[in-house]
């Protein structure tokens, strides 16, 4: 390995400019993976969202140009062996090395002789060998140098997931700018549970955004090169029980020895306890991760000693040389705690301070190594009281001179708007915010759709004739309507500020930066308020909760309200204002550009459980003015609250529909996926609506829930060209729920010859190895199925109903999924279960071609959508 290195330095000194070569090495892997059109940052969240070939058919990459979108699609499904993607050509396998014994073949062989003849030639590989495949940690930083602000967050918050460490400074390949991800790493959430300190004490649950909780960090670097040890293996063994490789190390699969990308990036990657007591650490922790040799990254270097509240090197005393020896010194004087492991050394010495501790690594037993860490390392933090959160630590970076990625001007815009409209909640009660800056979307729209409702059931009454009725209702609504226009102009403060920033951000990325800052915002603020009591006499606490969730449903302010709010000041200056102004017809036309790019929007609203149908149907016009009048093919998810619904949306398309702390998506939210162009010819159609429900029965609406329910239920179902209903656990009473108000609606579909299909996924099922024990399962289902549709039918008087299959047409073997556990062993630490990305897999190929035989017939198009919106809730 040294004389193959030696053969390339004359050559690197022949080019004086050593930036180009730096260069060219990176531009020719770009080039390999098929990403230089995509650098720098060219790459968006829209690429992710693409449905292209990858997806239905699972086969490995055919060429290395094939590794990105290989590796965005097994991200996508929390697949963690996306981490071990390699591709090797036919002849390119390692075979070579041995090629001298093989050819003479009927020669003597020994062992003895043919090592020591070729102690001096070395089998060098590169002869026949030009180019090793492409290291997986390659892949990972050339699609993160490529990835936008916005792919960034996306890719790191999966990768968070897959409890993967996420790179914190990333050195430029060309330069030598180092960035510092802090707007990418903010939207990463864990949840953790601090121990009890006495048997008495009330757990200590967080569920918090990472960047802003402070906690001690541990900074593991290594001084010197050739090491037999590796520093991301020992970091493995003390973070996860399992072994899991949160740090790519030398002897995962696909690691070879030259890695372009990866020297001088800082990883980090925080262990969060889960309140036991074997938990290696009792608080929160934060692990960083020098890679390569510390004395050739001085930036780094000087940056973690600064944040670090103790320091582990790796180190070897054979290894000595002046640079080594002044790190180290440096290192030693100051204050800070250090643990120094020395790979030459084979047991722990003593060292005088109590603060520095040296550790011998070589042949230890890895448990007890990883024991002895894990004392001395908490025995450490313990003496220096230094916690900094990601975002003490930007000061830090700004200072060493590193790009902070949230500095750039639109970010930084975006944030000041948002800080300013803030403001103007500060002062208020926030339960009394929607009263007074959103009053449309209260009690005179919920008014308005009692009323609306009414006029479906009207009733002759005493001397009054329907007529009468009629018209008494109609100028009933449009006194609401009157009274909503009077209140919503001239507009407040809040609204007036929300609709110009979106206006004058016509690029779109700039609303997006707008949108997060303020929902990042919103969420900070509305977070202490949402706090129920937990009692004990039910019938004293049920009227308080009643008068608490209430205040909590005011008190929840997010961007969803927002837009909310401005389809219902489209709909009043609809129906009641005389003169159509600009203001009028610019609104949907702002909702569909974000619906375009991929927010999701509400089509049905949670709280009133109405569709505002003008406003839905306004904006439906703009997209397709947009995009042209498309093929689509509408997707629908139906589920119990809290059934693993938005994870899985999330594993089949990465959409992310609300999944805000303590709440779950309340009515019914569409979002616009693109169908690779090259695609749509074999699928028939250009794009994908999801539309995502809010949960059924969900408890804090039990007393008016039931009616709601069959109401989403049949509407969904009647949109959707394939509904998917998700089941969770083992538990036949909520099953009977989910199945009533399933059966109920594809019965009511059926009167009006409407033929939507559907799949079962029965989500967390504790064994599914064997066909034969999920065949019983199969069959239970389909029972009670059957036994729901003979109900039904008797409720809706149909005779030629006895079954199931006579409603729609449903195979109980191919339209039932069964999904393995989501985790891989025990949160908070544990990685997600690669048997379930298997199964998101499935799901999504099975999907995808329903949606292929169900083009030749009943693909709408944009314009018939909006139509059959219309219709479906007219007749509900």
């Amino acid at each position: 390995f040294h004389k193959k290195k030696q053969s390339h330095e004359p050559h690197d000194n022949r080019n004086s400019n050593w930036e180009d070569i730096e260069g060219t090495a990176f531009q020719r892997l770009l080039q390999h993976l098929g990403l230089e059109h995509y650098y720098p940052k060219r790459m968006s969240r829209a690429n992710f969202h693409l449905i292209n070939k990858t997806c239905v058919y699972n086969t490995q990459p055919s060429s290395e140009r094939e590794l990105p979108s290989y590796f965005l699609q097994k991200l996508l499904m929390l697949d963690y062996e996306m981490r071990y993607l390699v591709f090797r050509d036919g002849e390119n396998t390692q075979n070579h090395v041995y090629q001298s014994a093989s050819n003479k073949k009927n020669e003597i062989f020994d062992l003895y002789e043919n090592l020591f003849e070729d102690r001096d030639t070395p089998t060098n590989p590169s002869d026949t060998n030009p180019r090793p495949h492409i290291h997986p940690m390659d892949i990972q930083m050339a699609l993160l140098h490529c990835a936008d602000d916005f792919a960034r967050q996306y890719i790191l918050s999966k990768l968070s997931i897959c409890q993967f460490a996420l790179p914190l400074l990333i050195p430029n390949p060309c330069n030598s700018q180092i960035e510092f991800s802090l707007w990418s790493l903010s939207q990463i959430r864990r949840s953790w549970q601090e121990a009890r300190k006495l048997p008495r004490e009330k757990i200590n649950y967080k569920n918090k955004q990472m960047c802003h909780v402070s906690t001690p960090i541990v900074s593991f670097i290594r001084v010197g090169n050739g090491f037999s040890a590796s520093k991301s293996q020992i970091m493995n063994c003390l973070l996860s029980k399992h072994k899991h490789d949160v740090f790519f190390h030398r002897h995962c699969r696909g690691s070879t020895k030259d890695c372009l990308l990866m020297g001088g990036v800082v990883e980090i990657c925080w262990f969060c306890p889960a309140g036991e007591d074997d938990d290696r650490f009792d608080n929160c922790v934060t692990f960083t991760n020098l890679h390569g040799d510390a004395k050739e990254h001085k930036k780094q270097l000087t940056f973690l000693q600064e944040v670090s509240s103790l320091i582990v090197v790796l180190l070897s005393t054979s290894d000595d040389n002046k640079e080594n020896r002044k790190i180290i010194h440096d290192l030693c004087q100051s204050p800070r705690p250090l643990i120094c492991l020395l790979d030459n050394k084979e047991k722990t010495m003593a060292s005088n301070s109590n603060k520095k501790v040296i550790i011998g690594i070589r042949n230890r037993n890895e448990a007890e190594l990883t024991e002895e860490l894990v004392t001395t390392t908490r025995r450490l933090m313990e003496l220096s009281n230094i916690a900094f959160s990601l975002e003490d630590c930007a000061p830090i970076a700004r200072k060493q001179g590193f790009l902070i990625d949230e500095d750039q001007r639109d970010c930084k815009e975006a944030r000041e708007n948002s800080e300013v409209l803030i403001a103007l909640l500060r002062d208020l009660n926030i339960s009394q915010v929607k009263e007074n800056l959103l009053p449309l979307q209260g009690h005179l729209w919920h008014l308005w759709c009692k009323k609306d409702r009414e006029l479906y059931h009207l009733r002759e009454k005493g001397n009054r004739s329907i007529e009468q009725h009629k018209s008494e209702i109609e100028t009933e609504k449009q006194r609401i309507r009157n009274q909503q226009l009077t209140r919503a102009f001239p507009l407040n403060e809040l609204m007036q500020s929300v609709l110009e920033i979106l206006q004058s951000l016509s690029e779109t990325q700039t609303a997006h930066y707008f949108l997060q800052w303020l929902s990042v915002f919103l969420d900070r603020l509305t977070a202490e308020k949402q706090k129920a009591p937990k009692s004990t006499d039910l019938q004293r606490w049920q009227k308080e909760i009643e008068a608490i969730s209430k205040e909590i449903s005011d008190s929840t302010l997010g961007i969803e309200q927002l837009l909310r709010e401005v389809g219902q000041i489209y709909e009043a200056l609809e129906e009641a204002s005389p003169t159509k102004n600009i203001l009028y017809l610019s609104l949907p036309q702002i909702a569909a550009d974000l619906m375009i790019s991929g927010v999701p929007i509400e089509l049905m609203d949670g709280d009133a459980s109405y569709v505002p149908l003008k406003w839905v149907a306004a904006l439906f016009d703009k997209v397709s003015e947009k995009l042209g009048n498309k093929r689509l093919f509408v997707l629908c998810i139906l589920g119990l609250q809290s059934s693993g619904k938005s994870t899985l949306l999330n594993a089949l398309f990465g959409l992310q529909f609300t999944v805000s702390a303590g709440r779950c998506t309340r009515g019914a939210y569409m979002q616009l996926l693109k169908v690779e162009e090259t695609f749509t010819k074999e699928l028939g159609f250009d794009f994908v609506l999801v539309v995502d429900t809010e949960g059924l029965r969900a408890p804090e609406l039990s007393n008016k829930s039931k009616n709601r329910d069959n109401e989403l239920a049949t509407f969904v179902i009647g949109l959707g060209n394939l509904t998917l209903i998700n089941i969770f656990g083992e538990n036949p009473s909520e099953m009977q729920d989910i199945l009533q108000i399933v059966v109920q609606a594809f019965m009511r579909m059926k009167q009006v010859k409407i033929s939507p299909s559907c799949l079962f996924v029965h989500q967390n099922v504790g064994e599914v190895t064997a066909k034969d024990q999920t065949m019983e399962e199969r069959r239970q289902l389909e029972q009670r199925l059957d036994e729901m549709a003979t109900i039904a039918a008797e409720q809706e008087q149909c005779s030629d109903v006895t079954r199931f299959g006579d409603i729609i047409k449903f195979d109980v073997n191919t339209d039932v999924f069964y999904f393995a556990h989501l985790w891989d062993g025990n949160p908070p630490m544990a990685p997600p279960n690669p048997r379930y990305s298997h199964n998101v897999q499935n799901l999504k190929r099975r999907i995808l071609m329903a949606a292929k035989q169900e083009s030749r017939g009943s693909i709408m198009k944009i314009s018939d959508v909006k139509l059959q919106v219309q219709d479906l809730w007219r007749a509900l």
